[in-house]
């Protein structure tokens, strides 16, 4: 019988990466706590009801912006997100090298959704289906709020949407942002089962 060291290991599920990537998560939550938002990473209920909201059989690309340890990737990808269609960027550094080697097989990026426009543009993406976005706008200073507000708006042209969780009753997009970029916003969804109970927005063009 070879050594144990030679025997086959169990692939790991994702429920134990989920595990192991909420302690990541903390860390980069201590690192910084602006940039991070919650402590711990959005449950896969959280992750499911975001991931519903995309209508698969539109258009364009997918992009997630904020991936944290992958559990909303893993939830676009359960959902019928074709591989070739999903652009994942998260700009921890450490969180990145934990969905790259989680998802080899995906576009993973290490950038800042401050320059989305021109990321995309260096990627070669043309068209948006929909931005999933697990970034804690709230939380964000008001410049750079408002700028990442401004590049989400921006990129999705006509027909694309925004999806993002907020932890409050509110719309996490404010009444002039939603003015000034022409756009409208529905709540669609509460998860009581994430910690804390969250509400999903789905933000689009005002028809003309």
């Amino acid at each position: 019988m070879p050594p144990l060291s030679h025997k086959l290991k169990k692939p790991v599920s994702h429920k134990t990466r989920h595990r192991h990537g909420s302690h990541h998560f903390l860390a980069a939550w201590i690192r910084s706590p602006l940039k991070i938002g919650a402590f711990l990473p959005s449950s896969r209920a959280l992750a499911r009801a975001m991931a519903a909201q995309v209508d698969m059989q539109n258009p364009g690309s997918i992009i997630e912006l904020g991936a944290g340890t992958g559990v909303m990737t893993h939830a676009l990808l359960q959902a019928g997100t074709a591989r070739d269609r999903l652009i994942v960027i998260e700009r921890d550094e450490r969180l990145h090298g934990i969905v790259c080697s989680h998802f080899p097989d995906l576009k993973v990026l290490c950038a800042d959704a401050m320059h989305l426009d021109k990321v995309l543009k260096d990627n070669g993406v043309k068209k948006i289906n929909a931005i999933v976005s697990s970034l804690p706008l709230l939380s964000m200073p008001k410049p750079v709020r408002e700028a990442i507000e401004h590049q989400m708006a921006s990129v999705i042209g006509e027909h694309g949407i925004i999806v993002q969780f907020t932890y409050g009753t509110r719309s996490p997009i404010g009444g002039h942002q939603l003015r000034k970029h022409h756009l409208h916003g529905r709540r669609t969804k509460l998860v009581i089962g994430n910690l804390p109970p969250a509400h999903v927005w789905v933000y689009r063009r005002h028809e003309k």
